[in-house]
């Protein structure tokens, strides 16, 4: 008797080490404001913590800035890196990393470089992709966003980071797939690629347009609606005469694009 409960212990044991060794990472970039990260980036973790409850699921922060700025704080996040050689002190040895940016830029490249570079600890590091990567991915979103209620005379402009690569090119296909949906009133600008702000504003000319409603086409409203949207675009805009609102919601506050990102994870998993 007492060799047959070691033995069931023993099979017990090998199936928890079995199950333990897969793994999900998830990687936000973050932000360092309180009331973004609760409405937004930690309701897409809880989620896809509920959607894959059979996987032990972790998250990252990728911003060295944010972490930075977090410890101060007292909340502690890991780096991509730490966060994986965790993972493989704990022994999981498959990990399906899932990215919740908004586009394949600079953030990917250093994701899949930290990756890389503790990859000999795993039988496999699987990369999901951004948000938007497929076309299907676009018409996603843009089916999502399009339904935004805009006034009569209004118009609203979506701000996103941009960068100064190719990919930033993937926010004028979005503005044309919204209008292309009958949002003709929707327009899309960056902060930090193109269009920018001189020319997002170009765009609004001789349009009867009276107001302009500014929505971050953010993960989370940290830094940048509060500095660069509300602090930059909403002033430049009303020195035109428009009257200007700052729309301050997160992509990742709607639970209909928190599941878009589920789904890529889906995706990777299936593979």
């Amino acid at each position: 008797m007492k060799r047959f409960i070691t033995s069931v212990m023993l099979v017990c044991a090998s199936l928890i080490s079995t199950y333990a060794k897969s793994g999900i990472l998830v990687a936000q970039f973050g932000t360092s404001n309180e009331e973004g990260r609760i409405s937004a980036l930690d309701p897409l973790f809880n989620d896809i913590k509920t959607a894959f409850g059979s996987y032990e699921v972790r998250e990252a922060y990728t911003s060295p800035t944010i972490r930075r700025i977090l410890s101060k704080k007292g909340l502690h996040k890991d780096s991509v890196t730490y966060a994986l050689l965790r993972m493989h002190l704990d022994g999981i040895d498959t990990v399906f990393v899932q990215p919740t940016f908004l586009l394949d830029g600079v953030e990917m490249q250093m994701l899949r470089q930290e990756a890389a570079n503790v990859s000999q600890f795993f039988s496999m590091i699987a990369i999901g992709t951004p948000m938007l990567h497929t076309i299907d991915d676009f018409k996603s979103l843009t089916s999502i966003i399009s339904k935004d209620e805009c006034g009569k005379k209004e118009a609203i402009m979506y701000v996103g980071h941009g960068n100064e690569y190719a990919s930033t090119s993937a926010y004028t296909m979005l503005a044309s797939m919204l209008h292309a949906q009958g949002a003709q009133h929707s327009y899309v600008g960056t902060i930090e690629g193109w269009p920018d702000l001189e020319v997002s504003v170009s765009q609004l000319k001789n349009k009867g347009y009276k107001k302009v409603t500014l929505v971050p086409l953010l993960m989370a409203c940290g830094v940048h609606a509060r500095e660069d949207i509300d602090g930059e675009w909403r002033p430049a805009i009303e020195s035109l005469g428009y009257a200007v609102d700052v729309r301050f919601q997160g992509l990742c506050e709607r639970q209909e694009i928190r599941q878009l990102i589920i789904t890529h994870l889906s995706n990777l998993l299936a593979k």
